[in-house]
């Protein structure tokens, strides 16, 4: 995973988990892609905006962050990392197979079948192997980040109201990202390829549009024949909150206070604290401590260890005496009580 940052907000700067492309879960993953095609082991075609592979939308098809395919002929030794994107992945594997992690589970992809990725789902496609196969996708910008958040669908999709309320309740009430395509989605998603050759974004927009519609309605076909089950409790502000204090653990060197926790979560300090208590039975500054200290833990125990202050900044702690008060008063002991060589364990 790249290295974290931050983004403005007004004069500060504050860390970011919900907001992309400057989220501490936001990999730039798609260069593996983008080498692999330049080798010349994988067919890549898209059109996109903002950093992903492919020819410029511009400012058409506005909701789109990328739509389109790669054929790997040959199995290799690539794979896009761990990572969310900022809008849902929909992915349909028309040849191969693909070793999918989605929130730490581990799915075998199989040739027919489709995913659905959430903004907030940590996942990888084929890392470390990606094996031959044919992947068509889109990711489409539906205007939220967080499961709570309400739909802003692009005002160029067809959906009826009733259409775009079921679909926005499988997409954030469920939690399932992989599915058994069928005939109809297969023939849908294998009309973009041929816009993509023969067409430029200028005179191939519109075809595109009833493509991607055309997915969309299927799409809406096959996860209702699937019967899935809906928990509107997956699109409330505690899941929210839930997810945040989970993907905490991978931004402990962020400078969090409580007001940039509760507002990355789109609450008041005192929701958010509320669902933290709930969640967690601690105060979101005990979490936060809590994380950082299990961190620093493990981080002691690893053989070749830095010293203990750079593990301290490492894990978000100012200064490296208030974290060894700290330490020995959650473990009983200093941290270079564990047996260490005391010199490289110094503070």
């Amino acid at each position: 995973m790249n290295k974290h940052t931050v983004i403005s907000s007004g004069n500060a700067h504050r860390p970011s988990v919900f907001r992309q492309p400057d989220s501490v879960m936001y990999a730039d993953n798609c260069r593996e892609l983008q080498a692999a095609a330049a080798r010349g082991e994988v067919e890549l075609h898209a059109w996109t905006r903002g950093s992903y592979p492919g020819q410029s939308l511009g400012d058409r098809l506005p909701g789109i962050c990328t739509v389109g395919y790669w054929d790997a002929r040959h199995t290799q030794n690539w794979g896009l990392g761990r990572h969310c994107n900022e809008g849902f992945k929909i992915a349909y594997l028309a040849r191969g197979n693909l070793n999918l992690i989605v929130d730490e589970q581990t799915y075998d992809l199989e040739q027919g079948q489709f995913i659905v990725i959430r903004p907030w789902q940590l996942h990888s496609i084929g890392n470390p192997v990606v094996d031959a196969s044919r992947l068509l996708w889109l990711i489409l910008d539906g205007g939220l980040r967080r499961p709570s958040e309400p739909w802003q669908w692009p005002n160029w999709m067809v959906f009826s109201r009733r259409e775009a309320q079921a679909l926005g309740e499988l997409l954030t009430q469920n939690s399932q990202p992989v599915w058994d395509g069928g005939t109809d989605l297969s023939r849908a998603f294998e009309a973009v390829p041929s816009i993509l050759l023969s067409r430029t974004p200028e005179d191939g927009e519109t075809r595109l549009k009833v493509a991607i519609n055309t997915i969309m309605l299927s799409l809406i076909d096959r996860m209702t024949e699937q019967a899935p089950k809906i928990d509107p409790d997956l699109s409330t502000s505690q899941h929210t909150v839930a997810i945040f204090l989970r993907r905490l653990a991978f931004a402990l060197g962020e400078d969090w206070t409580l007001e940039s926790m509760a507002e990355e979560c789109g609450l008041s300090r005192t929701r958010f604290s509320e669902y933290c208590k709930r969640l967690t039975n601690m105060s979101p500054r005990q979490y936060l401590q809590h994380l950082r200290l299990e961190e620093a833990s493990r981080l002691l125990k690893t053989p070749g260890r830095r010293s203990i202050t750079e593990i301290a900044f490492s894990c978000g702690f100012n200064s490296s005496q208030y974290f060894s008060n700290a330490f020995r008063k959650r473990y009983g002991h200093a941290p270079n009580e564990l047996g260490y060589d005391p010199i490289r364990s110094a503070l």
